[in-house]
């Protein structure tokens, strides 16, 4: 099969219609629509701070949109409070946004909360309920389904493509696999970041690179429709976390995180949410702290991501 029609028939599999993703202001803020398109109507006090969340990107920019906006609009009526979805452009640093108060929350992985609490103080108040009903989630290393490769040693001399250099899923963890493996970057012949779960998997589907590592929900789903094959599977680190920005308040902190763990997706909040089965934290949310994240701390000191000291 042609690789312009591969890549075609694998964006129709799993992209959905997507609207309003090209109307940002000049300032990237999305406002929260209801169905109809028209603005949400401020919850409680009009004149209350309105508090900026963020987000690693992980699927089609469009698609992330929309989640999140519909996320947020579960968290103005839990909390009273007024959010605005501030999507990253390629030239932000969402670590640096996040620590610096520019974005006030995020949902981020353990790579990038490592990134940012070091840096910054950076606080983790939960993490995501995978589908699995576990705090934790794995990566997936896949190959396209005619490929020869059968295990990760093959993958010496061959090209490999990550997600984000920020990811825990797209990076973190395969690189992880790769180095258990006995697999060095040196080893390969390339490899590149594509910059998102979405990228990387159309990277593998289209046959541009031979591997590539992913998160394990998205992973599954294109195995499962006969994409792509699934090399290996990483053992359970720390799933993505909501975290907030030093500056922010205490209370709002609070409320926020009480909020959160409020959150029933698959329940009482299942009906206002896009596609939130698509996230890394489809069952809601624990609390957690920064002790849950010893290992995968230990890990990216090991492989020189970051020197795990105070900055």
């Amino acid at each position: 099969m042609p690789k312009a029609l591969l890549i075609f028939l694998s964006a129709i599999l799993f992209l959905w219609p997507i609207t309003g993703c090209s109307t940002l202001t000049k300032e990237n803020v999305v406002p929260l629509t209801q169905e109809d398109q028209n603005p949400v109507t401020a919850k409680m006090d009009v004149t209350s701070p309105v508090y900026t969340f963020s987000y690693d990107r992980r699927m089609d920019p469009a698609e992330d949109v929309k989640m999140y906006a519909t996320f947020l609009k579960y968290l103005e009526t839990a909390t009273g409070y007024n959010f605005e979805l501030r999507p990253m452009t390629p030239n932000q640093n969402l670590i640096e946004e996040l620590g610096t108060g520019r974005v006030d929350i995020a949902a981020i992985g353990t790579l990038s909360y490592l990134k940012a609490h070091q840096k910054y103080g950076v606080r983790a108040v939960v993490r995501g309920i995978t589908e699995q009903g576990k705090a934790e989630y794995r990566a997936l290393i896949i190959t396209s389904t005619n490929s020869k490769l059968r295990s990760l040693r093959d993958l010496l001399g061959k090209t490999f493509t990550f997600g984000s250099d920020t990811s825990t899923q797209g990076y973190l963890i395969p690189l992880i696999m790769l180095t258990e493996a006995g697999v060095n970057l040196t080893d390969l012949t390339g490899y590149t970041f594509a910059g998102s779960h979405f990228d990387t998997a159309n990277a593998v589907i289209s046959g541009r690179y031979a591997a590539g590592g992913i998160q394990d929900t998205l992973g599954r789903e294109l195995a499962n429709k006969g994409l792509v094959r699934i090399l290996a599977e990483s053992d359970e680190f720390p799933s993505s976390t909501i975290s907030v920005s030093p500056s922010l308040p205490s209370d709002v902190v609070k409320k926020l995180q009480e909020a959160l763990l409020e959150f029933a997706p698959e329940g009482k909040d299942k009906g206002m949410l896009y596609h939130w089965d698509q996230t890394e934290m489809p069952l809601g949310f624990v609390p957690t702290d920064d002790r849950d994240f010893e290992k995968a701390r230990t890990w990216a000191v090991r492989l020189g991501l970051f020197d795990g000291g105070a900055e």
